[in-house]
């Protein structure tokens, strides 16, 4: 009897261990990209043009809550929007505001950078957005 005690408590904390010590990377990416990120600056190419880029000033601003919508706060070039966010496997992450969906890549992601391309889905002309973020 003791020894299927001793068995299903040490079965009991190896299983408790394993299970604690794994990580879900989305979650690890989701909870990297939340908060609030400054625009560094803002590259958008449409096929056929020249590469327009937006510099950032001191009140643009992307933030990106955790909460049970997954919004994003959108405040860059003097204009507003509220939006939805969505982190995947593979650093993926679809960012939807001003009315267009964005399917992206995120290309760097630390403490203090955040990176991503961004093809805008719908458009009439491919276009192509890279956001540059810091902290």
């Amino acid at each position: 009897m003791r020894k299927q005690i001793t068995f299903a408590i040490s079965l009991f904390i190896l299983t408790a261990g394993i299970t604690s010590c794994q990580k879900d990377k989305e979650t690890s990416t989701k909870k990297d990209v939340a908060g609030k990120w400054q625009v560094v600056k803002i590259e958008t190419t449409v096929a056929g043009a020249p590469v327009v880029t937006y510099t950032g000033v001191a009140a643009d601003y992307f933030e990106f809550r955790n909460n049970e919508e997954d919004e994003v706060v959108v405040n860059y070039n003097g204009s507003n929007y509220i939006g939805t966010y969505v982190v995947m496997d593979n650093k993926l992450i679809n960012l939807s505001y001003n009315g267009k969906l964005r399917t992206a890549q995120i290309t760097t992601i630390s403490a203090s950078q955040l990176e991503f391309t961004a093809n805008v889905e719908g458009a009439t002309v491919k276009t192509t957005e890279k956001f540059y973020f810091k902290r």
